[in-house]
């Protein structure tokens, strides 16, 4: 009887450490970290607030996973978190250029006028 019990408790301790996974390698931590610098470089926490956020929050969960010892879910949580970061960071540029580009259409229009205006008065000297 209790043979049966210690076999179950080894075969669900291995799925246990068989599922946990090897740590994360140390590159893909410095890739999430650095693609996580990039995007607050990039203006992502005022133009994509929402996207850092959660890439925070999943890097902070796989730092958790990580130190207790959660291999994969913490290799899974930094892939999702420097994903984030890469949208966040994309959508802070596109916002940036969108933001630039209603300025040089508002110079470009004011120039026009000025052309126009110029024009006009060398037709009516």
């Amino acid at each position: 009887m209790r043979k049966p019990a210690l076999l179950l408790l080894a075969a669900a301790f291995a799925l246990n450490c068989a599922s946990s996974g090897p740590p994360p390698p140390p590159a893909i931590v410095a890739q999430t970290e650095a693609a996580l610098r990039r995007a607050e470089a990039a203006g992502a926490s005022q133009r994509a607030p929402d996207l850092l956020s959660k890439a925070r929050r999943a890097w902070d969960e796989a730092r958790m996973a990580s130190s207790r010892g959660e291999g994969e879910t913490a290799r899974r949580r930094y892939v999702e978190a420097e994903e984030y970061a890469q949208a966040a960071e994309a959508k802070a540029n596109a916002e940036r250029w969108k933001s630039d580009a209603a300025v040089l259409r508002q110079q470009a229009d004011e120039l026009e006028a000025k052309t126009r205006q110029l024009r006009e008065q060398s037709r009516n000297p």
